[in-house]
């Protein structure tokens, strides 16, 4: 299973506050969410594609909490690569150099509060994914990660639940490509609170395949 590296894109986003900052949706009018808060929904369904996660639901990750645990330390390791220490051992491996890379687990729980909205405490290792857990802390090998789709959102609606759905278009950064009319890309997300901010969780997300452009 292939790891990631941080993005010169997400960099810029994380440097202008919209990653973490800005997420707090506007209130939307006539029932139409501005260009401004789609923008900011596609930035948060980004934290899941830019993670090869592109079919799940909420309940999914709940019932499989090794993908919990992916999803919280590849999302760290793009986004907030300095929380990481490096080591030369990880689980039952070890290397001569400090090549693998060790988080805190109180990070997994972070990110599974902040984008499924629930206390997540079933720490485990992910063998799938070459994620160790010793019951201190998580790690993995540092490398290089794969081209990854990012979302452009281009209809949300809100539903009598409370719930957004949203439709939109994967695109890839690294390639200056720019999202198409093409809608691949179907969420539902709910809004709630983080840390005192105002955000969304998800609920489920469907990405149809589309190749990197050549």
């Amino acid at each position: 299973m292939s790891l990631f590296q941080p993005r010169a894109l997400m960099s810029a986003l994380l440097a202008s506050g919209l990653l973490a900052a800005s997420m707090l949706p506007q209130t939307a009018a006539a029932g139409e969410f501005s260009r401004t808060t789609m923008n900011k929904m596609g930035i948060f369904l980004s934290n899941f594609t830019e993670c090869q996660i592109t079919a799940i639901t909420r309940q999914g990750f709940m019932d499989d909490p090794a993908e919990v645990v992916h999803f919280g330390m590849c999302h760290d390791w793009i986004n907030n690569h300095k929380l990481f220490s490096n080591r030369n051992k990880c689980g039952k491996e070890t290397s001569k150099y400090n090549e693998f890379v060790h988080l805190d687990p109180k990070r997994i729980t972070e990110s599974a509060k902040r984008y499924l909205g629930y206390k997540f405490t079933d720490h485990q290792s992910s063998p799938d994914y070459r994620i160790a857990y010793d019951g201190h802390t998580y790690c993995w090998p540092a490398a290089d990660g794969e081209q990854t789709p990012y979302v452009y959102v281009t209809e949300a609606y809100s539903m009598d639940d409370g719930s957004i759905r949203v439709k939109g278009s994967s695109y890839y950064p690294d390639a200056e490509e720019k999202a198409d009319d093409t809608i691949n890309v179907r969420a539902v997300i709910m809004p709630h609170e983080y840390n005192g901010k105002a955000t969304w969780y998800l609920l489920s997300l469907e990405v149809d395949p589309k190749p990197f452009p050549d």
